[in-house]
């Protein structure tokens, strides 16, 4: 069951009329039995069993943290080693199940050297990851270290901890929510009109984005991509370029699904984007895309490790051997390393490492080693950096950079240093180009039509009025109510019809899945 389909809007429906019709004391049991009817019909079925063994693992854990804290005080004996032991096995469980794509590789080379039959097993397990189990792994370690830094007091319900980690509108997905975001899970909601049509309008967006703006740009890309000898030019251009929208229409489509169906049943989830696109640095993008993978890695990983013990004696090492400036950006270099190499592992594969971890690692220390240059560069020719055009450029780049490292994402590393390299071409090599190919019809060999290409520049002018509505409202919908009610009816309706006409590609066509969903 995919949350793009009818029966996740039958589900949602009924689940719905029957949550606001129940005694509200209940209300929270209906959203777990939501949860299990839909994992039962969008994964595997007997992968739940993850999710089972990481809530158990949580709430032995923590009850047991806090009960020996009751008892024999705060510096009671035995609670950090209890608490690293249940973050390590669902670390583990992770990386065995999720996280082959990075030691299989050298599993498989040590065999080569050594052979050993039950290594030799393990790698050739066909192991079935449970669904969304990066988003909810990285929310049970979370739930485990704030109860153990005393920020939320234990679950005493393993059911209801259960409700926290399998919720499923934001099991496809993420984002990736905090306990104490979450604890509204079990309130009383009573039935408001407002939550119902926010709820839907923003689904109804969601759709848009996914399958009108998305699923027509994947035809491109992979169309340029799979025949990458045969398409090279500004055909590796626009397959660089247009991936990054694709992407974020569709991870961002699907955020606005899940955090629509959530809005119905009166829970606000955390936001996962705002308007990245138009971040002026490499550093802004990264707090306004994949928000909650980086305020969690920040929380739990960066700021812990920088007020260590260890980071601190090397912090002191380096400010007395090379300077004070010097000696912070080498801390800050090590900090942001480590921080990058988990967000990439994250994902699970090399192409992220490479596109992620390094790659913006490099930019980043770059961008800070080189600031004071481009300011005085800046400030030399008077330039206004206030500006509009200033504020494009700004964007643009960082857009470009973006695109540079989700390169690997889209064809993995093997893919991407040839696909970049021809785009290269395009400047150097003479007679490379051929910007023809915009206009004679050549992008329709994919299986696009003109109709379609006037459909990807429309949704995306949508886009982008909506991004400068949000920008200037909180919300493009708050602007909207406030208009009149004909003109809100008209806008949506007009929307409905656009994914009721324009987000299918005939009867037998099924939407991909989210390019988040494998995380």
């Amino acid at each position: 069951m995919s949350i793009t389909s009818f029966y996740y809007l039958v589900l949602i429906t009924l689940g719905v009329l029957i949550y606001y019709v129940i005694p509200q004391k209940a209300q929270w049991v209906i959203l777990l039995c939501l949860s299990l009817v839909f994992y039962y019909f969008a994964a595997t079925p007997y992968t739940i069993g993850y999710l089972i063994a990481s809530t158990l693992i949580a709430y032995i854990s923590t009850i047991w943290v806090q009960r020996r804290r009751e008892k024999n005080g705060r510096e009671a004996k035995g609670l950090l080693t209890i608490t690293i032991v249940a973050l390590v096995i669902n670390i583990v469980i992770w990386f065995t199940v999720k996280g082959r794509g990075l030691w299989i590789p050298f599993a498989s080379r040590f065999i080569t050297w050594h052979y050993s039959s039950k290594l030799d097993s393990l790698i050739n397990l066909q192991l079935i990851a449970s669904l969304g189990m990066g988003y909810y792994t990285l929310q049970v370690l979370g739930y485990i270290i704030d109860c153990y830094w005393e920020n939320v007091i234990p679950q005493k319900n393993p059911f209801k901890l259960f409700l926290f980690v399998a919720y499923f509108p934001q099991l496809t997905t993420g984002p990736i929510s905090r306990y104490s975001q979450l604890e509204t899970l079990y309130d009383r909601h009573k039935f408001e009109y407002q939550n119902i049509a926010f709820g839907a309008q923003r689904i109804l967006w969601g759709f848009t984005k996914k399958i009108v703006l998305a699923e027509r740009i994947g035809i491109i890309v992979s169309g340029i991509n799979a025949a990458p000898s045969t398409y090279t030019g500004f055909y590796s251009w626009l397959a660089i370029l247009l991936y990054p929208l694709q992407m974020y229409a569709d991870f961002s489509g699907c955020m606005d699904i899940v955090l629509g169906t959530s809005e119905l049943f009166g829970i606000k989830l955390a936001e996962n984007f705002n308007n990245p696109f138009f971040s002026r640095t490499s550093q802004e993008f990264w707090q306004r895309w994949h928000i909650t993978l980086g305020t969690w890695a920040k929380d739990y990983v960066l700021y812990p490790l920088l007020k260590s013990k260890l980071m601190i004696k090397f912090g002191k090492f380096t400010k007395k051997n090379f300077g004070k400036k010097p000696g912070k950006f080498l801390v800050n270099l090590v900090g942001m390393f480590i921080l990058w190499m988990v967000m990439g592992i994250w994902h699970g594969g090399w192409r992220y490492i490479v596109g992620v971890s390094l790659w913006y690692w490099v930019i980043l220390m770059l961008g800070d080693l080189l600031a004071p240059i481009f300011q005085k560069i800046t400030t030399k020719l008077g330039m206004k950096t206030d500006s509009f055009s200033w504020h494009l450029f700004q964007s643009t780049r960082t857009y470009v950079i973006y695109a540079v490292g989700a390169t690997f994402f889209s064809v993995g590393v093997s893919g991407a240093l040839p696909l970049l390299k021809d785009s290269l071409r395009v400047i150097y090599v003479k007679n490379y180009a051929n910007p023809w190919i915009f206009f004679d019809g050549s992008i329709l060999n994919f299986g696009v039509t003109w109709g379609d290409i006037n459909l990807i520049i429309l949704v995306t002018i949508l886009m982008i009025l909506v991004a400068v509505l949000r920008e200037k409202y909180g919300y493009a919908r708050i602007w909207l109510q406030n208009q009149s009610f004909v003109f809100r009816w008209l806008v949506w309706i007009c929307l409905f019809i656009i994914v009721l006409i324009y987000g299918k590609y005939g009867p037998e066509y099924n939407a991909t899945d989210f390019i988040y969903q494998g995380f």
